[in-house]
């Protein structure tokens, strides 16, 4: 009797779990809120849903004692909370890892897209692998195969990570190189038009170029510039050819 009163328990913790997280989302999504809650509404959602999830398979694990399943056999009653503790740690990986991938993505907001598109994704597998590994051994699952497979998964993490910071690195290098070349060649106050971009310079910084037009002001990324046919008037003949 107790184990049909578990799995309802189980049942009605998803089905509470389920509406604990629509409620979530809803309220941390609304426009008054903050934008860092607005920002973590999924991982908040996910977090309301395994709470009342987790109380859920916590009370059901109480109801399974072997006073109350001696009609089932030792082997199911042996199991039985194994699979259940298992269930609760793949649970709190899944929590770990969709708070940490939102943070991760909020804390690479200025770094390069190709990084910030992939990291946070990769660090939340990551984490669940490992969540992965202590639910196996919690059913005592051999978890050799497992380990190596998250040891590669954690190889290929760094390497990708590594990889995407060296492609995002050579794009801000090519930049960087591209300002020095361009304030070699101009100067601020000098008339410059290319493409679309018809106005004065205002400022060369490390990665961009300022310019002001007629009624905006544009930044105009270095290696972009320095790639396209620069028609210029030095800020001196700009001055003289007013006078």
């Amino acid at each position: 009797m107790n184990a049909l009163i578990a799995v309802g328990v189980i049942v009605a913790g998803f089905v509470l779990g389920s509406l604990a997280a629509a409620l979530a989302r809803r309220f941390s999504s609304e426009e008054s809120r903050p934008e860092g809650i607005r920002n973590s509404a999924s991982a908040i959602a996910t977090l309301a849903f395994s709470v009342v999830l987790i109380a859920a398979m916590v009370t059901a694990l109480g109801l399974l004692s072997r006073d109350s399943l001696d009609q089932l056999s030792d082997d199911l009653l042996d199991f039985m909370p194994k699979l259940l503790s298992a269930a609760i740690v793949l649970i709190m990986g899944n929590i770990v890892g969709a708070i940490a991938e939102t943070g991760v993505a909020r804390s690479l907001g200025h770094v390069a897209p190709a990084v910030r598109q992939r990291v946070p994704g990769l660090v939340k597998w990551a984490i669940f692998g490992f969540a992965l590994i202590v639910a196996a051994n919690q059913l005592g699952i051999d978890t050799t195969i497992i380990t190596v497979a998250v040891q590669a998964l954690f190889f290929s993490v760094g390497l990708s990570v590594a990889l995407l910071s060296g492609l995002g690195g050579r794009d801000v290098a090519a930049k960087v190189a591209a300002g020095r070349a361009l304030r070699q060649q101009l100067n601020v106050g000098d008339e410059v038009k290319f493409g679309d971009v018809d106005g004065v310079v205002a400022a060369i910084g490390s990665t961009s170029m300022q310019v002001t037009t007629a009624d905006q002001v544009l930044l105009v990324p270095n290696d972009e510039a320095l790639a396209s046919s620069i028609w210029v008037i030095p800020a001196e003949e700009d001055q003289d050819g007013r006078n």
